[in-house]
Formats: structure tokens, C-alpha cells, sequence
């Protein structure tokens, strides 16, 4: 009886320690596995978070994130209170929220300069222009911080032809009021071009008034005015006549000499253009001027504008357009497509299809690359610009912005002024 007490006794014993054995391993068995979980977890956290940089090392984030998956990571560490997620980890995802709200804040900036879609707000200044000039730098992205920089660009040119517009508009509206006879041609035209490159609701409604009364006067007294500058032109001429030379009428040019340049005339007669007009731009001296030919040569009756950047091949090219462009105007780039260079005013897939154009869609800026055709969507410092080009050449005179192959860059008021001088289809010559 006692062997078979001590035996029963023993099979108890074993009994409870297998079950502590079981409750052990299972405790260690969710123990393993909440560890193999978190680091599961961790892992993926990991690799979720450097999903989102273009370069890890460089700090560069990519162009477009994955906003919900960075939403879930966040939820996670929210629930886990620390617990799942290590502090690595954490530390990881508060400094891509830092970048990425960064780049929101930018973005928001830009986007706090517009006032519509057409307009800058009132409180613009060319310091808060250069300011934000200076935090887009921090965009370590090239695709952002250039899509960023040229909605900023296009801000700083729509303020500086609005400021330089403002104080074209006053004098010429002062020098209207002491004398009406003072609006010639010219000055009517360049009072609607600059009112025009107005970019500003303030400043447009300033100077509605003021540009309908000159127009309304200049439309009902043009040959008063134009009899006017006629007879003034006469007396200047006859007073700067040399007492050598017969006296030439008002009917013809008359233009000083001093603005007569010969090396230009040389040029454009050894190129072979014998046209009224001609846009000449000389790169040893980085002038540009419209030349009028008078008495066999070419002067530049309204004086040389300075080029800031040019990387225009030398040749002879056609202005094919002066660009006032929206959002849906296009250009044909494909070389090897016949309409090469066309213009396309509110483009379509269907109206593209139609001049033999597959696939248009792009997001290029640079319009040298950009192919099957160039958006000015893509780039808005172009939509006010003067298009030129030949048979196997599209090229821009434009104001601001980034340097581009084929393009030459001017200031917003030598853009204006020219813009107002020209017409497509005159000749520039490249020297």
C-alpha cells in the first residue's frame, strides 16, 4: 500500500511539473513570439520609412510619398505607446514628418503669393520674394524645388512687369493730362501692352479707368495726334538738318545718326536680309535692338536692350509668335514630325492626333527637351515671351527664370517694350 502511495504521490508531482513545464513554455512560446512580432513590425517600419527618401544618406525625399502608408505608421506608434515600435524608429518617423511638413509649409508659401490663378496678392514685396527664394534652397528634391522655384519665378515676373507697368502707366498719364497731344501711337500701344502684363487686381482696377479714357481719346483724335508728331518730327529734323544737305521730309525715317550702327548693317548685308525690319541680336557687345532700315542701312531707332543670358546659336530666325499663352497652348518638338515648330493654341489629344502627334503628355520645362511637344503649362515663365525659330531650331526670348538651350533672357521692362515694337514674322539674326 505504501509503494503504491508513494507512486501516486510521484505521478501528482510530475503531473504539476509538467503542467508549470506547459504554462513555462507557452509564456515563453508568446513571449518569442511578441519579440519575432516587434521586430517584424519594426522591420517593415524601417523599411516603410526609407521608402520615402530618394537618397537616405543625402536626406532627399522622393517626389511623390506614400501618405497613407506614413498615416498607418503613424496610427501604430500612437496606439503601441512605445511599446511595439522602438525609439529608433520613432526618432526615424518625427524627422520625415519634420521634412515632409517642411516641404508642405513651402509649398503653402508659394501658393499664398497667388491670388487666383492670374494674379499676385497685394501683399507681395521683392523682399518676401527673395526670402522665399532663399528657403526653397532647403528642398534637397530637384523635381519640388524646381516645380516650387518656377511658380515663384513666374510670381517675381508677374511683380517686377507689374511694378515697371505701374510707373510706365503714371507718366505716360501725367504726361497725357498736361497734353493730350502727347499720346502717339507708340505710347497707346505700350500703355495696353503694359496694362496687359498687369498681374495685380489692385493695380488693374488703379489703372482700368485711366487706359479706356487714353484709348477712347487716341481712337477719336489718332490723326490730330498723328498730324501732331508728324509736324514735331519735321522741326526736329530741320533743326538737327547740317546746312550741307538738302532737307529731308517727315515722309521717310528720319533717325540720328548716333543711333546709325554700321557694324549691324554689315552684318545683316553680308547675311543676305534686306528686310524693313529686322531683331538683331550682336553677342560680342550682348545687345539686342529691332533695326529699321534707312537709306540702305540699319539703325536701331529705340536703342539696344541689355541681354543677361544667351545660349542662341548664331543664324537667321523667324519670330514666329509673340506669346501670351494659356495653360493648354503647345508646341510641336518632334523633329521628325512635318509640323515641327507649330504653334497650337488650346491643345488637345484630338487636335494633336490630328497634326500626327501620339502621347503628348509630358511634364518637361525645358522646352529643347521636352518632346513630342512643350506645354507652357510646364513652365509659366514662358507664357509672356517672344517664340522664334526654323526649320530645325524652337528658341524663346523671355524674362526671369532658369537658363535653357536656345533661349535668350531679358529683363521683364526690355521684354515689354519689345514685345510692343514687334510683330511675327520679321527676321532675327544672330550674330
Amino acid at each position: 500500500m505504501k509503494d503504491k502511495k508513494d507512486l501516486k504521490s510521484r505521478t501528482k508531482s510530475e503531473h504539476y511539473l509538467m503542467v508549470g513545464a506547459g504554462v513555462v513554455g507557452v509564456v515563453t512560446a508568446i513571449i518569442f513570439f511578441i519579440m519575432l512580432s516587434r521586430g517584424v513590425v519594426n522591420a517593415v517600419v524601417t523599411s516603410k520609412i526609407s521608402s520615402q527618401y530618394q537618397d537616405k544618406e543625402l536626406e532627399v525625399l522622393k517626389t511623390d510619398l506614400n501618405y497613407r502608408t506614413l498615416s498607418f505608421i503613424g496610427k501604430v506608434i500612437d496606439v503601441s505607446d512605445g511599446i511595439v515600435i522602438t525609439k529608433s524608429n520613432i526618432q526615424k518617423y518625427q524627422e520625415l514628418e519634420n521634412y515632409i511638413q517642411a516641404r508642405k509649409d513651402r509649398t503653402k508659401d508659394v501658393n499664398d503669393l497667388y491670388d487666383g490663378k492670374s494674379d499676385y496678392r497685394d501683399d507681395v514685396t521683392s523682399d518676401k520674394i527673395n526670402g522665399l527664394d532663399k528657403t526653397l534652397l532647403k528642398e534637397k528634391n530637384q523635381d519640388v524645388y524646381q516645380k516650387q522655384r518656377n511658380k515663384l519665378d513666374t510670381i517675381q515676373i508677374w511683380y517686377e512687369q507689374t511694378q515697371d507697368a505701374d510707373k510706365y502707366l503714371h507718366k505716360t498719364w501725367e504726361a497725357f493730362n498736361n497734353d493730350n497731344g502727347s499720346l502717339s501711337f507708340k505710347k497707346i500701344s505700350m500703355v495696353n501692352t503694359y496694362y496687359k502684363l498687369v498681374k495685380n487686381k489692385t493695380v488693374k482696377k488703379r489703372w482700368g479707368e485711366a487706359v479706356t479714357k487714353m484709348d477712347d481719346y487716341f481712337a477719336n483724335h489718332q490723326g490730330d495726334s498723328s498730324r501732331v508728331a508728324a509736324v514735331k518730327q519735321e522741326l526736329e529734323a530741320l533743326k538737327n538738318a547740317p546746312l550741307t544737305e538738302k532737307y529731308t521730309p517727315a515722309s521717310v525715317d528720319i533717325v540720328s545718326s548716333l543711333n546709325s550702327t554700321s557694324g549691324a548693317s554689315d552684318s545683316l548685308s553680308q547675311a543676305g536680309i534686306t528686310g524693313k525690319n529686322v531683331l538683331y541680336y550682336n553677342s560680342s557687345k550682348n545687345t539686342l535692338a529691332l533695326m529699321t532700315r534707312v537709306s540702305g542701312k540699319y539703325v536701331a531707332e529705340d536703342g539696344y536692350a541689355n541681354v543677361l543670358s544667351s545660349q542662341v546659336s548664331s543664324g537667321k530666325y523667324t519670330v514666329k509668335k509673340l506669346v501670351n499663352a494659356s495653360s493648354s497652348d503647345a508646341i510641336i518638338t518632334d523633329s521628325s514630325n512635318s509640323n515641327f515648330g507649330q504653334y497650337v493654341s488650346n491643345a488637345t489629344d484630338s487636335s494633336l492626333s490630328d497634326l500626327n502627334v501620339s502621347n503628348p503628355e509630358n511634364t518637361t520645362a525645358d522646352f529643347s527637351s521636352a518632346t513630342p511637344v512643350f506645354w507652357f503649362k510646364n513652365n509659366s515663365v514662358l507664357n509672356s515671351s517672344i517664340y522664334f525659330g526654323n526649320s530645325s531650331t524652337i528658341g524663346f526670348i523671355y524674362a526671369g527664370g532658369t537658363g535653357y538651350n536656345n533661349g535668350m533672357q531679358i529683363s521683364s521692362s526690355d521684354l515689354s517694350n519689345l514685345m510692343s515694337q514687334i510683330s511675327s514674322g520679321i527676321t532675327f539674326y544672330v550674330n
